[in-house]
């Protein structure tokens, strides 16, 4: 129950500060879809290219959500983190 939940709640506690940066330029939504693209890129290439880094990095809820909230330096973050 508890995994469950902080699961849900944890990719949501740095979504209030990237949202705020986002929305303080001229096109907020394009930013902020663009940090989600790179993201999802990002995961795919960490994911793609486990057997040359040796690296593994699971596509599941949680990686997917940093990706969307974080973009590119979360799933950096994750990678750094599951390379220790």
């Amino acid at each position: 129950m508890v995994q469950g939940l902080l699961c849900w709640l944890l990719p949501l506690v740095p979504a209030y500060p990237l949202l705020r940066r986002c929305s303080s330029g001229k096109r907020p939504v394009r930013t902020g879809l663009l940090s989600s693209a790179l993201g999802f890129g990002g995961l795919a290439a960490a994911s793609v290219l486990s057997p040359v880094t040796g690296v593994t990095v699971a596509v599941n809820f949680f990686t997917a959500a940093v990706a969307a909230v974080l973009g590119l330096p979360g799933i950096i973050c994750v990678t750094a983190m599951a390379a220790l």
